[in-house]
């Protein structure tokens, strides 16, 4: 998304670098944390009779789609599945 003007974006960078090493790492996994819930919630609107298992399958499916190819993911997810269900 590009609907950042110039100097707000400048002034971002400005105050994210003005904090420590720690607090931009919380941030940055806060952020993280809070897209999974939001992608998590999404699908369990779609699908609320969804095993964990399955949550986590298609949250990694749409985290990852563009890195792999379909093959690659197919494997990868069955992989997956094999370890969660041993758990």
């Amino acid at each position: 998304m590009k609907d950042t003007l110039p100097y707000i974006k400048k002034l971002q960078l400005e105050i994210m670098l003005s904090k420590s090493i720690s607090e931009r790492f919380r941030i940055g996994d806060e952020l993280n944390t809070f897209g999974r819930k939001v992608l998590e919630n999404s699908i369990l609107l779609e699908h609320p009779e969804i095993s964990d298992i399955e949550l986590k399958i298609k949250v990694f499916r749409r985290c990852y789609s563009t890195f792999y190819s379909p093959d690659e993911l197919d494997k990868i997810v069955l992989a997956l599945r094999n370890y969660w269900q041993r758990q």
